[in-house]
């Protein structure tokens, strides 16, 4: 189960740059999760997405470290929606996420639920992203 909640914990914090408008750069990613009515504190991170990164598909959080499948990406005008499945340790999560991004800046909802249930229930993100300038050397 802990390494399924780090995947999930990798996947919030770059599934939702995946836009192919994203600018590459030095992004600010804010996160919040709540669940069972417990709220964790907002996390707050970087990540440098190079062109190459972009390029390679890290932005949806396909690597070596994530075992989580996008479906269903739409893009259109600015609003972004998918479907994402994550698996490890023989427990499974799906859900949903929708939201906005633009060159500069994403907002985004992600609805999660794990199988079998741990009695967490389901698991809602809050991410936001914004590009704060250029990645540095």
């Amino acid at each position: 189960m802990k390494r399924l909640l780090a995947a999930l914990a990798f996947a919030t914090l770059t599934c939702p740059a995946i836009a192919q408008e994203m600018s590459p750069g030095l992004w600010e990613l804010t996160t919040e999760m709540k669940m069972q009515g417990m709220a964790m504190p907002p996390q707050k991170f970087t990540h440098c997405y190079t062109a190459q990164d972009l390029a390679a598909g890290k932005q949806y959080g396909m690597d070596e470290k994530s075992k989580c499948t996008i479906r269903n990406l739409k893009n259109v005008g600015g609003n972004i929606s998918y479907e994402m499945t994550c698996e490890a340790d023989g427990s499974k999560m799906t859900g949903s996420v929708k939201g906005t991004m633009s060159a500069t800046a994403f907002s985004f909802e992600q609805k999660m639920r794990m199988t079998p249930d741990q009695g967490m229930g389901d698991m809602l993100s809050l991410i936001k992203g914004r590009r704060i300038g250029d990645c540095k050397k």
